[in-house]
């Protein structure tokens, strides 16, 4: 499992003034900092929690499905060449992360990869576009962060594995020496073919799983902006692999609520139809639901899966979590989770 450190003065002394358009509304000024992952061989669950800077924050001029409408100049800041998330950070959709499918400057719209934001989503309502970290930009165009690499083959790499949206990995690895491409590349576990890492967009709400297969303690540095507010994650039937989002001071309380506020499904006296939060704890998981009546402590309260007692949520600390696990046994659905309170204040 990995282990992760979070160097304070880093994250929350410096600040970043997020530049968009001069059409576009100022951002704030975000803090920033950077986070040492150590990668052990077999399975490592992990997460992005700093970011891209965003590079516009304004309000919609219109929504119509999946096209939204921007003020003048939004458009403008953004390259083709790039990948970018949309963020609604106001309204009913807040919390809300899509992916950018396309953008048209001259007509000032953007269109997004999912139609359903504008269930909640409407005019005057605010947003955040930022560019999407890539297999390139989180580990290097040519594996500059040092993931153990194959020669000819994945033998011996790591692999990272990203969510393909569809309850599976696509699966890259660096190879020293790829067959196809007569180059040493990014390659695609499956078919053996040349991968261009800056295409391979990570969406930071998803989790990704790095299977450490060389030397055993490679470590490797993540940095970028911290994001001060929540977060909405999509829950399949099944188990779900999600980022905790929040690089420092997250609890099991801050991103879900003390009062399971997010809304997960509960169990009734046991762990039964309830959604389990599973975190690494470097061998293993630590396994947490909420009960609706606890028969230990005859009230609502989250509960240890594993031994049926009472949990503190504020005192499940997520900080050495950058991944977790969630077990979905029921229909998908929509969850909002927070981050710490003094985020506000940074």
């Amino acid at each position: 499992m990995k282990m992760t450190t979070l160097k304070a003065a880093a994250a929350f002394g410096l600040s970043a003034l997020l530049a968009g358009s001069a059409a576009a509304q100022e951002s704030a000024s975000k803090p920033v900092g950077y986070e040492t992952l150590t990668v052990a061989n077999g399975f490592n669950y992990l997460g992005l929690r700093l970011h891209e800077a965003p590079v516009a924050s304004d309000a919609a001029v219109a929504v119509d499905g999946a096209t939204i409408t921007v003020p003048d100049g939004v458009a403008d800041a953004l390259d083709a060449s790039t990948s970018y998330l949309f963020e609604v950070t106001g309204g009913d959709a807040a919390g809300a992360v899509v992916t950018v499918a396309s953008f048209d400057a001259a007509a000032d719209t953007i269109t997004v990869s999912d139609a359903a934001i504008s269930d909640d989503f409407f005019e005057g309502e605010a947003f955040t576009i930022r560019p999407a970290a890539t297999l390139a930009s989180v580990f290097g165009a040519a594996n500059e962060s040092g993931l153990d690499s194959g020669g000819g083959g994945p033998v011996g790499a790591d692999q990272v594995w990203v969510p393909d949206g569809a309850g599976g990995f696509d699966k890259f690895y660096y190879d020293s020496f790829n067959f196809n491409s007569f180059t040493a590349t990014w390659t695609n576990v499956s078919t053996g073919e040349a991968v261009d890492g800056s295409t391979v967009s990570i969406v930071y709400t998803d989790g990704i799983i790095l299977l450490g297969s060389g030397t055993d303690g490679n470590t490797f540095v993540v940095s970028g902006s911290v994001k001060l507010g929540e977060s909405s994650y999509a829950f399949g039937e099944g188990f779900n692999y999600i980022s905790s989002v929040s690089p420092a001071g997250a609890t099991l309380a801050t991103m879900f609520g003390g009062s399971n506020e997010a809304g997960l499904a509960q169990g009734n006296g046991g762990p039964v139809g309830a959604d389990q939060i599973l975190v690494p704890n470097g061998s293993n998981f630590d396994k947490y639901y909420y009960d609706a009546f606890n028969f230990q402590s005859f009230a609502p309260t989250w509960t240890n899966l594993d031994t049926g007692a009472p949990v503190d949520a504020a005192s499940v600390s997520l900080d050495d979590a950058s991944g977790l696990v969630v077990l979905n046994p029921g229909a998908a659905k929509q969850v909002i989770a927070g981050v710490p309170s003094f985020y506000s204040t940074l």
